[in-house]
């Protein structure tokens, strides 16, 4: 048994739509139970997104999971069409009827568990259930979706409760060492152990959703990431090497801003509901630092920019329940991560990041590093001239 997941851009056409029915079929002559996850096609959660700013400023949440999940659901039945009609049995399942149950806010739930007796009965039949990424169902029955990357978590969350090996198709040959959209001289890794995956993914790589990854990591399940339309061998995650000391990955990643929150009093109580306040809006935060200027705190931490339009309503709701001269900043700033198994000489690797952006127009902003990276911000410059040496240098 084995679950499948295809990405938009897989099933973008009618032509690829059959092509993947093709794939799935030939996969059925060797697998007898397959679960397929699919995404909504092409682009169209974007152009639903844009339908739903048309109408309405501020779309309430619970309706945008009402709409956005009409894009999964196109895809299911497509597929499924698609399969019958080259004489292959199956039945398309949205999240509510595969009783995907989720917990959380919309447009960010998460999944709770699934109660797989439906899907069960539907492999018996001898049908391959497709089914509904990005979506389920919560405790009031108010359909729920999981956020950028939920299709994923989806097909990972099924391979645990299935309790099998989890394939994950897209449109490139596996995980890079670079995004071969900055660096067309990057190398396809063929094997990677979930921490450095989890890593890559946290820092920007667009390999696969952070949380699925998490899933598969805490379930052990068996993960593939690969071409929808070629046989190239892709990427395996699992095993590896955690001392083998090199430099395995660089990701840049302009999607990110920094948040400063100034002005707060040097008391743990208020500290404490800052970060209660950051908790009730799920804002997925990371590398904090705290300072005391002035006699009060200060907050930075980094987030998405797509969490941007959450900020003023955080700043009120602090200015509100704690003191008014709270003051929120906001800044952009590209992040470029150097990441490596085991424990990498990090002073080195920033001596040699230093030497590169010596005398070039690039601004130095800080540095944070974990035990399998460092991450380097900058104001500006000419960046990819920072990832083409830094690939040269670690033969990335």
């Amino acid at each position: 048994m084995i679950v499948q997941k295809y990405g938009g851009s897989s099933l973008a056409t009618a032509d690829k739509i059959i092509k993947v029915a093709k794939n799935i079929i030939e996969r059925k002559k060797i697998v007898k139970d397959i679960i397929v996850v699919v995404s909504a096609i092409g682009d169209s959660t974007d152009e639903l997104l844009g339908l739903a700013q048309k109408v309405s400023s501020n779309p309430l949440e619970r309706e945008l999971d009402v709409l956005l999940s009409t894009g999964e659901q196109q895809t299911i039945a497509l597929l499924s069409m698609a399969l019958n009609d080259l004489g292959c049995k199956a039945i398309s399942l949205t999240g509510l009827q595969a009783k995907i149950r989720t917990k959380g806010s919309h447009t960010r739930a998460s999944i709770l568990n699934i109660k797989r007796d439906i899907i069960k009965k539907f492999l018996n039949e001898g049908n391959v259930v497709v089914i509904a990424g990005f979506q389920g169902v919560n405790e009031e029955g108010d359909i729920t979706t999981l956020g950028r990357g939920g299709s994923d978590t989806t097909a990972v969350a099924l391979a645990a409760e299935f309790n099998c090996p989890c394939e994950i198709y897209t449109d490139v040959d596996g995980i890079y060492s670079i995004d071969p959209k900055i660096y067309k001289n990057s190398q396809r890794i063929s094997r990677l152990n979930y921490d450095i995956a989890l890593e890559m993914s946290r820092l920007g790589a667009r390999i696969i959703d952070k949380r699925a990854l998490t899933l598969g990591k805490k379930f052990k399940v068996p993960l593939y990431i690969g071409n929808s339309f070629n046989n190239k061998i892709g990427t395996i995650i699992g095993g590896g090497n955690m001392e083998e000391l090199k430099v395995l990955s660089l990701v840049a990643d302009c999607n990110q801003i920094q948040v400063k929150i100034k002005n707060i009093p040097n008391d743990m109580g208020k500290l404490s509901h800052v970060f209660k306040i950051l908790g009730k809006y799920n804002l997925d935060i990371g590398m904090t630092e705290n300072n005391l200027v002035d006699g009060n705190l200060e907050i930075s931490f980094v987030c998405s920019k797509e969490y941007i339009k959450l900020l003023s309503s955080i700043e009120k709701e602090m200015i509100s329940t704690i003191y008014g001269f709270i003051e929120m900043e906001i800044s952009e700033s590209t992040r470029v991560s150097i990441i490596g198994n085991g424990r990498i000489n990090q002073a080195e690797i920033t001596s040699n990041v230093f030497d590169i952006i010596d005398g070039t127009n690039i601004k130095y902003k800080k540095l944070y590093t974990s035990e399998l990276s460092l991450s380097y911000f900058f104001d500006g410059g000419d960046i990819n001239y920072l990832i083409n040496r830094l690939a040269e240098v670690f033969n990335l």
